[in-house]
């Protein structure tokens, strides 16, 4: 199957195309002329250069293609309109492309904060009302619901991980950092709960749902089942993949929320995303953010491989040979 990826080079889309590319897809990958493709510079993919905020770039991405993956998204930004504006927009512009060009499939790679944090302790299923909290999550949400006008010219469905850590992965990639020098910072007491999916392990769900015809829901949620995990059952992998026994204050939200305006700051200044931000502050402070795989697996026949102290140990070993950490 001839397969467009959209984020291929970034995190996520990179674990995507080698999960893709291992299966036997042919890849093309949507890439802006300064996309860093080095995190898939071994794989084999066609190179087409176009923005999801140029409809024109997007009909010539998707002609001759059987499937769109769709895994290119905004995580971190300065207002809620540039979440949209990449999200919502974004989304819609390459569903208009897709179905013009008589794309099969559509595999639409949204998040966990699309449906909101538990409100009671429990998981709930993709049928409970949504609730997101965050501009982040309200523009992934948009773009769920964008996508359902084409239902019926293309095979549509959402994936919604929960926290995706591993090989690339920036999001984290501070708290190994502090690890590897003996210290890390939590919110609170650290009793939050939070699901959590391997990056590789996600990135099989994505080919499992592209070869699987048919398909009983519309949206599935994919993550560890071993989970969830406590912010402190987090923070104790990190101290064992670090060797190190961590010192670990507590901090106040009120502290977190300082140190995301700063990360703001500097990151508008050095023209970077920020490598914490207001919305991220605000998602980490919901006392649990849950969901349940089982229907995927139904369905698919995937299962998660990775345990949590393996992934963990892999993404440190990665920040390593790498000089991030």
């Amino acid at each position: 199957m001839r397969v467009l990826l959209t984020g291929g080079s970034g995190f996520v889309g990179g674990h995507i195309a080698h999960s893709l590319a291992a299966s036997g897809h042919e890849l093309r990958l949507l890439l802006r002329p300064t996309s860093n493709t080095s995190f898939v510079g071994d794989l084999p993919f066609e190179r087409c250069v176009g923005d999801l905020q140029r409809p024109d770039s997007l009909r010539s991405a998707c002609h001759g293609v059987d499937a769109v993956v769709h895994a290119a998204a905004v995580l971190r930004a300065a207002d809620a309109k540039e979440f949209m504006r990449a999200n919502q927009e974004g989304t819609r512009h390459l569903a208009e492309a897709a179905v013009n060009s008589g794309v099969k499939r559509m595999v639409y790679i949204s998040s966990l904060a699309a449906q909101g944090p538990s409100r009671d302790g429990v998981a709930e299923s993709t049928e409970v009302k949504p609730h997101p909290v965050s501009a982040y999550g309200r523009s992934k949400l948009e773009g769920e619901r964008m996508l359902e006008e084409f239902r019926d010219c293309v095979d549509v469905v959402s994936l919604r991980p929960p926290l995706v850590y591993g090989p690339g992965d920036t999001g984290l990639l501070a708290f190994f950092w502090m690890a590897r020098r003996g210290f890390a910072v939590r919110l609170g007491n650290g009793s939050n709960m939070v699901d959590a999916i391997y990056g590789p392990d996600l990135a099989d769900a994505v080919t499992a749902l592209m070869k699987t015809e048919r398909l009983s829901q519309d949206c599935y949620y994919v993550s560890d089942p071993e989970g969830p995990y406590s912010w402190n059952d987090l923070l104790s992998g990190l101290a064992e993949v670090a060797d190190r026994r961590l010192f670990i204050p507590s901090l106040s939200p009120g502290v977190f929320h300082g140190l995301a305006r700063c990360s703001e700051w500097w990151a508008q200044l050095s023209r970077t995303e920020p490598m914490l931000d207001r919305t991220r502050v605000l998602e980490m402070r919901q006392p649990a953010w849950l969901c349940d795989s089982s229907a995927l697996s139904r369905d698919t026949g995937w299962q998660s491989r990775t345990r949590l102290e393996n992934g963990l140990a892999e993404t440190m070993r990665w920040y390593r040979e790498q000089g991030w950490v």
